[in-house]
């Protein structure tokens, strides 16, 4: 005991500290972090930064998606940003995928339980689903999927890098029903990609339902697919060239 105590005295252990009494406060310093300044996990802050990116994609459109702006909707800093997107095409590309990821998964499980079916009632599927995913996701997205032209190259390359992943398995299947070689298949599917746009198109800016845009999407492809069967595009002859591009 003597020599704990003479340790005290010179310094060597600290002094005790007094319990407080139940009733003290404890400084602000003591309490617990309130629950927004926590840490957030990386897989949900990544959801909120996407969440606000698409909202200010649709919304307001390309030119406001900057790094600053996304920031500042989410209320994080830039840096936190920085990390989980290194740029702004980062956040397009993350963007682009999760909403053709949607298309695709929300279609392959209405396929699977409506097979067998029909030209219409595929097409129908395909479209519901797109239009699921611009009600999940906004329709920034799908605006920056099928038109993705602008100032940016790059925002153009990856919007058609995404379109073309999504219809990709479509090519084949459109080219071994229609009997057109696969060049001319691929060409065709932009010209029925562009008609199922422009009827979306008319439910996104609010001039008919839903379902009247999903009706005349269907109809649309519909015919244009029977009309590439019933006239398939006719093989090249040996030896002809290529038009330049």
């Amino acid at each position: 005991m003597g020599s704990t105590w003479s340790r005290y005295l010179r310094g060597a252990m600290p002094k005790p500290k007094p319990k407080p009494s139940p009733r003290a406060k404890r400084a602000p310093s003591e309490r617990s972090a309130p629950p927004s300044v926590r840490r957030v996990p990386a897989d949900a802050r990544r959801r909120q930064l996407l969440d606000q990116s698409a909202r200010i994609l649709t919304e307001e459109g390309l030119d406001r998606l900057e790094i600053t702006l996304i920031a500042e909707r989410a209320e994080v800093s830039r840096p936190l940003v920085y990390r989980l997107f290194p740029t702004r095409n980062a956040v397009v590309r993350a963007l682009l995928d999760e909403f053709t990821a949607v298309i695709s998964e929300r279609f392959q499980r209405a396929l699977i339980r409506a097979l067998p079916g029909t030209i219409e009632s595929i097409t129908t599927l395909f479209v519901e689903a797109c239009c699921d995913a611009i009600e999940e996701k906004g329709a920034g997205p799908w605006l920056l999927l099928l038109d993705a032209r602008g100032a940016d190259p790059e925002v153009a390359r990856i919007g058609r890098e995404a379109l073309s992943h999504l219809l990709g398995p479509w090519e084949e299947q459109l080219a071994t029903f229609t009997g057109s070689p696969p060049r001319r298949a691929a060409n065709h599917l932009w010209v029925i990609v562009a008609a199922g746009r422009a009827a979306i198109s008319g439910w996104i800016d609010g001039s008919m339902t839903r379902a009247e845009a999903v009706s005349d999407a269907t109809r649309a492809v519909s015919a244009l697919v029977a009309a590439f069967q019933a006239h398939p595009a006719p093989l090249a002859a040996k030896g002809t060239r290529k038009p330049r591009r």
